[in-house]
C-alpha cells in the first residue's frame, strides 16, 4: 500500500514537470484533468509506515475550510425577542434579564437575544401584519427561522402581540405556550413581562422567574 502511495505522488509529480511520457499522448491529455491527480506540488517528506503516508495525502487533498462531521454547532435552546439592552446581546450581562439568563442555567449558543425593532409599534393590524409582514416583523420571524429555537422568550406585550397576531393583555397570557410558526419553522412562544417594567415594579420578578423556571423545565435544564 505504501508503495502504491508513493507511486501516484510520483505520478503527478511527473505529470506537473510533463516529464511522464503518457502525457504525451492523446489519452494522457485527455485524463490529465482527472481526480486522481492533486495537481499540487509537494515535497513529501520520508515516512515509513502506511498510517504516515496516509496523513501526509489527507495534509495535501483536505480543504483548509473543512469542518469535522460531529462539530456542528448546538442548536439555539431559547430565543429572547424584544430585547432593549444594548450593551453585549449575546453573552450574559449585568443587566437584569442577562442576571436572569444566568440563574436559567444558559450559556453560549444556548440562547440569543434579538432587540426589539421601533416599526413593530407602529403596527396597527396585527393579523394582517403576520400574513403581509412589514419589515421589523419580517426580521424578527427570520430571525427564529434562522436560529431555530425550541422556545421563543417574548418580552413585553408589543413583540408578544406581533408574534401571536393579536391584542392580548400580557397579564393574563404571561406564562403560557403557544404553539406558532416563524417561516417553515414551528416552536413555542412563552410571553413575560418586559424587564424594563420589571424594575419599575420590583414585586413581579418572582411572578416572571416563575415564568421563565417554565421555559428551563422545557429545555430541559430543570
Amino acid at each position: 500500500m505504501e508503495h502504491q502511495f508513493k507511486k501516484l505522488i510520483h505520478k503527478t509529480k511527473l505529470q506537473k514537470e510533463q516529464k511522464d511520457p503518457l502525457f504525451q499522448t492523446f489519452e494522457g491529455a485527455l485524463f490529465a484533468d482527472s481526480s486522481w491527480f492533486f495537481h499540487t506540488e509537494v515535497e513529501m517528506p520520508q515516512v515509513e509506515s502506511r498510517s504516515e503516508v496516509v496523513a501526509e495525502i489527507i495534509k495535501i487533498v483536505e480543504p483548509k475550510n473543512a469542518v469535522e462531521l460531529n462539530s456542528a454547532s448546538p442548536q439555539t435552546e431559547v430565543l429572547f425577542v424584544g430585547d432593549t439592552y444594548k450593551k453585549n446581546p449575546n453573552t450574559e450581562g449585568d443587566d437584569l434579564l442577562g442576571k436572569m439568563i444566568s440563574a436559567m442555567k444558559l450559556s453560549g449558543s444556548e440562547f440569543k437575544r434579538f432587540s426589539l425593532e421601533v416599526d413593530l409599534e407602529e403596527v396597527s393590524d396585527l393579523e394582517e401584519n403576520l400574513q403581509f409582514p412589514n419589515s421589523a416583523t419580517l426580521n424578527l420571524l427570520n430571525c427564529i427561522s434562522e436560529c431555530q429555537p425550541k422556545v421563543v422568550v417574548s418580552l413585553g406585550a408589543t413583540v408578544t402581540n406581533i408574534l401571536l397576531g393579536k391584542r392580548e393583555k400580557l397579564s393574563t397570557i404571561h406564562g403560557q405556550f403557544f404553539e406558532k410558526k416563524a417561516n417553515n419553522w414551528s416552536y413555542v412562544l412563552m410571553p413575560v413581562f418586559h424587564p424594563e417594567f420589571l424594575i419599575i415594579n420590583p414585586n413581579m420578578k418572582r411572578t416572571a422567574w416563575s415564568d421563565l423556571q417554565k421555559v428551563m423545565e422545557r429545555v430541559g435544564k430543570i
